[in-house]
Parts: structure tokens; sequence; C-alpha cells
């Protein structure tokens, strides 16, 4: 009896092997042209996404797969942060909507996105580096960062609002077809930049931030991203790529075991939980051009499911290992999608990965246990024995700040990123700042157009004045009249920060939320429905309507 409970172990894990598809080197089998994913890292209230196969919008999922063409939207109380492969982010606040126009790795491996704001209020944390090259689109201007930026664009209405809160942005606004309009001018810290809607050769900027009371929530979400670096490890260095999204979550949440045989193990803390299933808590969500994929309801829960493998430890639980192939690379492909567990449990079987419906119909389907997960960090940050080893949890390196009367806007490109795979250095981009060094790094300021007058409207030399778009602060001196697409030096003076300006979007200031349990909305099961049986129109059909009937309002 025991040979025959052995040789079923054995058979069961075979077969379950066989079915992961060699799992402990990827997640997904590479094919080409790769295709690129974006990670949904928050959200909260309301959010959707709209498929790029017109399936119509769902309730979006927390660490679910963004592809190129999808269209995501926040409803009168959502909140979402996209995070990209580099650790750049984009964070939308209440009624925003914009759509992922590109995502894409050209033949130098070079990684290009660009995104289309299409209403509402967002925040970008955007890295300069040659690999990464990010376009956003609102309203008809083009932003893209000079360095490492932090721009809040508002689009309630035209024309966009580009405030840039740290480092420098380049903002730029093609000529109409017939040759008119079009500038090309570099916005940096502390600064604001609005077209004129009557003149698209004409743009107003300004020395001067409004407030807006989604300011400290922005900030807020980069805070949390400094504690992070408390809890960083090593272990990230070993995995060089282009990929740096998610690894500081594995430091925030678990702990690292260096295991003699085994390699370094993550343990996430919900692990020391017996009730623990690493595809216990989440959602299936389908992705084109993968199929249906893993979407972990923990916070933690985008890494170790795109790479590596998990495996189970009598006395210790569940761990994942990360592969060779973690950090390497695009994160989709355009392949099917497996489940990454190597050595299971006895007698344990996973949540089935669904099947597509017929005609299309791909539903999200919740995974939820009765009881969610939870043990103290404390309890299992200690000593541990794994695979016959006693090993100790590998120590933090970094250490949680915020500078004294400071502010931690930007911080989180410093959170997540890609390691260099030559020196195994973290490729932070271009952070020289542009206000110690006076020039941006394409060359020399261009300058505004329109100046301030002593009224506060706003004058070009020979043309009447025009008042400020909405939310715009007024100018401060600008010398002289550029043409567009021109530069030239721009020179103004300072002046002392208005204290009492009203904040430029019309909504409550969100309160301090702690980290948000997650639980997603079920969805109703798939029911095909019947097909119509045909009958025959009869002999004598009822008269019709009058042609011209009156339309309904």
């Amino acid at each position: 009896m025991g040979l025959r409970l052995g040789q079923s172990w054995i058979v069961r894990v075979g077969v379950l092997c066989l079915w992961l598809v060699g799992a402990a080197s990827a997640v997904l089998a590479y094919d080409t042209p790769p295709q690129r994913a974006a990670r949904l890292s928050y959200l909260q209230g309301s959010v959707s996404v709209d498929h790029i196969d017109n399936t119509g919008a769902e309730p979006a999922q927390v660490n679910m797969p963004l592809v190129q063409g999808l269209r995501l939207t926040t409803g009168d109380d959502g909140q979402a942060e996209i995070e990209f492969e580099d650790g750049s982010v984009i964070r939308m606040t209440p009624n925003s909507s914009l759509n992922l126009n590109n995502l894409s790795v050209d033949g130098s491996a070079d990684f290009h996105t660009q995104i289309a704001l299409t209403r509402g209020l967002v925040y970008a944390e955007l890295r300069s580096a040659p690999k990464y090259s990010y376009r956003i689109y609102a309203g008809g201007d083009v932003i893209s960062p000079e360095e490492n930026v932090t721009v809040r664009i508002n689009l309630d209405e035209p024309p966009a609002k580009i405030a840039v809160m740290t480092g420098s942005a380049h903002v730029e606004r093609a000529p109409s077809a017939e040759g008119e309009g079009g500038y090309r001018v570099d916005v940096r810290a502390g600064e604001t930049f609005a077209a004129d809607v009557s003149d698209y050769s004409r743009y107003y900027l300004t020395h001067e931030l409004l407030p807006d009371s989604w300011d400290s929530w922005n900030e807020e979400r980069d805070q949390a991203a400094v504690d992070q670096t408390a809890n960083q490890t090593t272990v990230r260095d070993n995995f060089a790529g282009d990929q740096g999204y998610g690894w500081s979550d594995l430091d925030a949440n678990g702990s690292w075991y260096d295991v003699p045989g085994q390699g370094q193990v993550w343990q996430p803390e919900v692990a020391a939980d017996p009730d623990f299933d690493p595809y216990g808590y989440g959602s299936w969500v389908w992705s084109p051009g993968a199929g249906y994929v893993w979407a972990s309801g923990y916070d933690w829960g985008w890494t170790p499911y795109r790479c590596g493998n998990w495996s189970y430890w009598g006395g210790f639980g569940w761990g994942w290992a990360p592969g060779a192939n973690c950090g390497f690379g695009p994160t989709f492909i355009n392949t099917v999608y497996v489940i990454n567990i190597l050595r299971p449990p006895f007698g344990y079987h996973p949540h089935p990965m669904p099947i597509r419906g017929p005609g299309g119909v791909h539903p999200i389907v919740p995974v939820r246990p009765a009881r969610i997960p939870t043990v103290p960090l404390d309890e299992t940050r200690v000593a541990r024995t794994i695979a016959g080893h006693t090993v100790e949890p590998m120590r933090p390196i970094g250490n949680a700040y915020t500078s004294r009367g400071g502010s931690a806007v930007g911080a989180s490109l410093a959170r997540d990123f890609p390691v260099d795979r030559v020196n195994h250095q973290p490729v932070m981009g271009n952070t020289l700042s542009s206000t110690q060094a006076g020039t941006s790094a394409r060359g020399e300021w261009r300058g505004s157009m329109a100046y301030r007058s002593n009224d506060g409207s706003t004058h070009v030399p020979g043309q009447p004045a025009r008042p400020m778009p909405p939310g715009v602060p007024a100018a401060h001196p600008s010398q002289g009249q550029v043409e567009p697409y021109r530069t030239a030096p721009r020179s103004y003076e300072s002046a002392p920060r208005s204290m009492a300006l009203p904040p430029s979007r019309s909504m409550v200031p969100p309160p301090s939320l702690p980290r948000p349990t997650y639980t997603p909305a079920p969805h109703p099961s798939y029911s095909p429905a019947p097909h119509p049986s045909y009958s025959p129109p009869a002999s004598h059909p009822a008269p019709s309507a009058p042609a011209t009937a009156p339309r309904s309002r």
C-alpha cells in the first residue's frame, strides 16, 4: 500500500509538472514579437477596463495585466495606479479615463509607451532613460520626460493643464494640416503649462503651481513607496533585466531565505497561515494574446506569478523561488499562461484555469477562500527550517526616509527599477536637476509667447489681451516673442508663491486610507443564451408602423 501511495504521488507530480510545461524556468513560453503588459498595481472603488477585442467593459482586478489597446476608466469613487516595467507609474483619480495606445518593444529591445488621456486628472512619474520612451497625449499636447519627472495632467476640460512637480518634461503640439499652430517647450519643476485654445501657436507658461485637492493622495502613494525601501534586500540585484516592477512588494511583504541546494526562496507573510494557497485568492482574467491569466488578490501578487515557481516544504510551507528569466524581457508573450507550481503538497489540487466560453465569451472568474489568510510580519521573520537546513531570513539593507520639511513626491521611481545586465547596477534614469543645471537635456529653454500685464491678463505684443484659462495661474514676465518650433532663451522674475489658491479640481480631498483589502466583485456564471427557434411569418402580416415616427427624447 505504501508503494502504491508512493507511485501515485510520483505519477501525480509527474502529470502536474507536464501540465506546467516547464514552469521552473518560465511561466510563459517565448515567442516573437513580444507583447508587453503593464501592471494594475493599485485600485480602489469603481474601476473598469475595456478590452481590445470589443467585448465590453468589466470590473478591473488588482494585478491584472494591461496590454496595448485597453482603456482604463475610474468611476466617481475610483482610483487606480498603473506600473510599467521600469517602475514608472501613472495614477488616476476619480472620473478619469485613458487608453494604452502603444506598448511595444523595437528591434533594439527599446521599450515604447504611448498613452492617451481622454479625460480627468492623472499623476505620472516617468523614468527618463534611453531604453524607455514615454509619450502622453492630452488634448493635442504630447508630454514626455526630459529627466525623471512627476507631472500632474488635468484634462477635466480643455486645454490640458500640465504642472511639473519634480524634474522636467517636454511638451509639444504638432501644427495642423494647414500648417497653423504648433510649439515645443520644456517645462521644469514648479511650472505650469497650458495651450491657448483660441490660438494654438500660443501657450501659457507660468512659474507657479496651483495646489490640487488630490496632491496629498499622490504623495501618500509615494510615501508608501518610500516606506518599502526600509525592507529592501540585495536579491533584486541578482536578477538583472528590463523588469523592475513588483520586486519591492516582495521585500515589504515577506522574507527571503538563502537555502543551500535550493537558492533564494521568498515566503510571503501570509504563507505562515495554514490556509494559504498561492492560487487561492484572486481572479482569472482574460488577456488578449495570452488567454486566461491569474490576477492575485494580494498586493504583492505580480512577480511570483510571472516567472520562477512555487514549491511546498513540510514544516515551512509555501515558498517562491525566482527563475533565471525573472527580470528578463517583456512580461507577456503571445502564448498560453500556465500555473507555476513545481512541488505541491500531497493531495493538492489547484483551482483549474477557466475555459473560454462559446462565442468568445471570457468572464472574470473570482477565486476566494472562506477566510483570507493573514499573519503578522513578526511571526515570519525568524530562523526557519527549509529542506533540512535551518536558515536565517536575509536582512534588509534599505532605510525608509522622508526629508524633514520635504516631500516624498517622485520617490516611486527609486522603488522598482531595472538592473543593468553588465554591471548589475540599478538603472535610475536621468536625475539631473534642471533647476540646478539651468538647461534641459535638449538644450536651452524655450520661451513663453505670452506675458502678464498689470491687470492680470496676458499679452502678445501687437495683439489684444486675453484672459488666462481657468485653473492656470498668472504668468510672470517673459521676454520676447518666438515663432512656433523656434528656440529662444527666457527670463522671468520670481515672485512669492500665493498661499490662498483654490484647488483646480472641485473635489473633496481624499482621506488617508489604510491599505485596502481587495475583495473582487462576484461575477455571474456564464450561461449561453438558448438558440431562438424559427417561425415563418404569418401569411397576412400586421400593418407596419408609419414610416415617420416621432423620435424619443
